[in-house]
């Protein structure tokens, strides 16, 4: 078990996060590797002064301009938007994802109901927008006018063509193609994605993965029953040993931290990080290229 002290695992969940001790990205590049590094860049149609996902990603990226996520997911296809907790993921983890979607469909105990219940209460509309994308390849919710539409009470969509389409993207029949003034534009997932990557991975698999995103995510994290993975189809009752078949891995430690009751877990991978935080040091991948961040 590896053990740390407050500062150390305080540095050590905002520099995971790219949030200390400055901004280490730069262009492009810099907004993919800040996108991968962050895990999720959760999505928010709101703007007030900006976009909170702009915001997330100017106080990591030097000269970051509102808009570039789009550039790197819709255009160079690094990553696509997905799920009920609205997010970017990298477009390499697809294969994990289609498990967890094929989860809601079915809706199995451990992934919830509700959106395998959309799916056969909209049944006839869902294999009408699945014909009209196959037919004219990208569509929105505003190609259908509510006048010509059946009225719902969903805070997903007020027609059943919006919640035909909401229901194909969640269960990954299509996939964002592209946005306009950040609504979704879908398209058959085939369309979207490499076909490479339109696979599923084994459910245990798909678990680990789960487990670890969550940890990556995080930083430090006890895994409780409120973690991600436990709302994407992970059955509760195998946690306990999943958890410990990572940890005879080596893919997870245990974690103290100095003054916290409970253990955490941390991604084995980021062993080295605490090391260096540990030793007083800033880990060499987290250097910034502009002014250090403040800490108080």
């Amino acid at each position: 078990m590896l053990t740390i002290d407050l500062e150390t695992a305080r540095r050590f969940i905002l520099g995971k996060q790219g949030l200390w001790p400055g901004q280490r990205w730069r262009g492009l590049a810099g907004v993919a590797g800040a996108m991968r590094e962050m895990e999720y860049l959760q999505l928010d149609p709101l703007q007030i002064i900006a976009r909170s996902h702009d915001i997330q990603l100017h106080s990591r990226v030097l000269d970051y301009k509102p808009g570039q996520w789009e550039d790197v997911t819709y255009g160079q296809r690094q990553f696509f938007d997905w799920g009920g907790w609205l997010a970017t993921r990298p477009m390499d983890e697809l294969p994990y994802w289609r498990v967890v979607m094929r989860r809601e469909r079915d809706g199995g105990p451990d992934a919830g109901t509700r959106i395998h219940q959309m799916g056969v209460d909209h049944a006839e509309a869902v294999a009408e927008m699945r014909a009209i994308l196959r037919q004219r390849g990208t569509v929105s919710n505003r190609d259908f006018t509510m006048a010509t539409r059946t009225r719902t009470q969903s805070y997903r969509g007020r027609k059943d063509s919006s919640l035909a389409l909401y229901y194909l993207w969640r269960v990954g029949e299509v996939m964002t193609h592209h946005r306009e003034n950040f609504e979704r534009v879908y398209a058959l997932a085939e369309a979207v994605a490499p076909a490479h990557l339109l696979t599923e991975a084994g459910d245990a698999e798909t678990d680990r993965f789960l487990i670890k995103k969550d940890l990556a995510f995080a930083g430090l994290s006890r895994l409780t029953r409120v973690s991600d993975s436990y709302h994407r189809g992970v059955p509760f009752s195998q946690i306990r040993s999943i958890i410990d078949a990572l940890l005879a891995g080596g893919e997870i430690v245990e974690v103290r931290v100095e003054g916290w009751k409970q253990h955490h877990y941390a991604l084995a991978g980021d062993v080295a990080a605490l090391n260096d935080l540990s030793a007083g040091r800033v880990p060499p991948a987290w250097t910034p290229l502009g002014p250090a961040t403040l800490e108080e």
